[in-house]
């Protein structure tokens, strides 16, 4: 079942630029999954396709937290 939900322009950009070839649902559902930094940074092992998207988010959430803990 489906559902209908209003999101603003900017959402919806971040959300399309997220999606590549995959349904909104599935990106949302991506995003509402916690995962620590550590398993974020394990995911990549020996893996040849890198997501560079991923590792700029990377780079930016432990700037963020080393900033705030260290």
């Amino acid at each position: 079942m489906s559902k209908l939900i209003n999101v603003s322009d900017e959402v919806y950009n971040k959300l399309t630029e997220l999606k590549l070839g995959e349904s909104y649902s599935i990106v949302i559902k991506k995003l509402l999954e916690v995962k620590s930094n550590k398993e974020k940074l394990l995911s990549f092992a020996g893996k040849g396709d890198i997501n560079l998207k991923e590792i700029e988010k990377l780079k930016s959430e432990w700037k963020n937290w080393s900033q705030k803990y260290a």
